[in-house]
């Protein structure tokens, strides 16, 4: 099986803010986005934004928390979310609808993990806080919903390995590439690294700038995109990528379709 591009909605995360909060503070952007598209036109936002994607190229999306949050939505939304993206022949690939506060109910766990079925999702690709991996665990094979760890905080892959401990076989790693170049690793390595624990990619290109470190399209930035899609060749991985770039004073979407495209000429070589 090939490897499919995807779109991550939360490179829209500073849509609803105008492009224009200085300074740029995520969860604000997050809350905004969580109002806009669980409001009255919620199914109209969905619709828009589904065309936008399709438009760009892509055949699969990966969902951002603050898109469909869980807390937000019922079930009849859920399954008219299902039948919007079923409309525009979008492909679920991954929900980042995850377990990341301490100490989680059973019940709290199982809200995540009905509208992550509900849209048809195979993973959850978000940061995991410990005192949940066996609910993620437990939830995981309940479900048949594997967890991707996203690797954020971690400097290198040995400190993102050391925290699946027992529970491989349902919890792994999506990796970002963009912060192993913040972090000066080198994400080709990093890949090798991941290879046996690898569920789902965030390819994301990075650059350091007056103002600090920002997305940017693949082909400028620091992180060697093209080895990382040849090492993704070498080992096999046959899982869905991810196109993240989520600049926070301009529109992403042309840089996001140039990236599509480079993308679609590595995968083919």
């Amino acid at each position: 099986m090939a490897m499919l591009p995807s779109f991550i909605t939360a490179d829209f995360v500073a849509r609803e803010v105008n492009y224009a909060m200085e300074p740029f503070e995520w969860g604000k952007a997050d809350r905004a986005t969580v109002d806009a598209f669980h409001g009255p036109q919620w199914a109209a936002k969905w619709n828009q934004m589904a065309d936008e994607i399709v438009t760009m190229g892509f055949k699969a999306i990966d969902i951002w928390v603050a898109h469909l949050n869980p807390t937000r939505v019922n079930g009849a939304m859920v399954s008219e979310l299902a039948d919007i993206l079923k409309k525009h022949d979008l492909k679920v690939v991954a929900y980042t609808g995850g377990l990341g506060k301490p100490n989680m109910t059973v019940q709290e766990g199982k809200q995540v993990y009905d509208v992550a079925k509900g849209i048809g999702t195979p993973l959850i690709d978000v940061g995991l806080n410990l005192t949940n991996a066996k609910l993620a665990y437990d939830l995981g094979k309940e479900y048949g919903i594997k967890y991707a760890m996203e690797n954020h905080p971690e400097k290198n892959p040995q400190e993102i390995l050391a925290k699946i401990g027992n529970y491989g076989e349902i919890i792994g790693v999506a990796q970002d590439t963009g912060f192993w170049g913040m972090f000066d690793y080198d994400a080709v390595k990093a890949t090798y690294e991941l290879k046996d624990h690898l569920m789902h990619m965030h390819l994301k290109q990075m650059h350091n700038t007056f103002w600090g470190w920002h997305s940017c399209a693949f082909d400028d930035g620091v992180v060697n995109i093209p080895g990382v899609i040849d090492a993704l060749k070498k080992i096999g991985y046959d899982g869905a990528v991810s196109v993240e770039h989520e600049p926070h004073a301009w529109d992403p979407t042309f840089e996001v379709a140039r990236s599509l495209k480079l993308l679609n000429k590595w995968l083919a070589e």
